[in-house]
């Protein structure tokens, strides 16, 4: 299925230093994946979360690298920025909004968190950044 075209959703440098995160941890709370980013400021090492809210399907790993989504070098050029990237046109995210009886929207997001060199790519019905 195609992704479509990406659209910057956050951007994690406008709060981690240019160096990017020190870890990265996720962890499942109920239907929610939640994705905590340690970083270094001026209090010493803080963190902030990120929360996808009802998660239907996630993905993480190593990147760059062979990966089962076929990304094309359009979106690996928006995921080198460090943003969260959102793609409006998912044909997966509207496989599974059909799926749930468009009851409830799925929206499809990746990121790539740079110093981890890790992908993460999330069908969820949506994504907060918590501190």
């Amino acid at each position: 299925m195609k992704m479509g075209r990406g659209i910057e959703a956050l951007d994690l440098y406008e709060w981690l230093p240019g160096h990017g995160e020190n870890t990265v941890a996720m962890r499942t709370e109920g239907a929610d994946l939640v994705v905590t980013v340690a970083y270094d400021c001026d209090a010493g090492v803080c963190e902030r979360e990120l929360r996808f809210a009802t998660v239907v399907s996630f993905y993480a790993q190593v990147f760059p690298g062979p990966s089962m989504l076929g990304l094309d070098g359009g979106e690996a050029a928006l995921l080198l920025r460090g943003v969260l990237v959102e793609y409006p046109d998912s044909e997966t995210a509207l496989a599974w909004s059909r799926h749930f009886g468009d009851a409830r929207r799925v929206r499809h997001y990746s990121v790539v968190f740079l110093a981890e060199n890790r992908l993460l790519v999330v069908l969820a019905n949506g994504v907060s950044l918590n501190q």
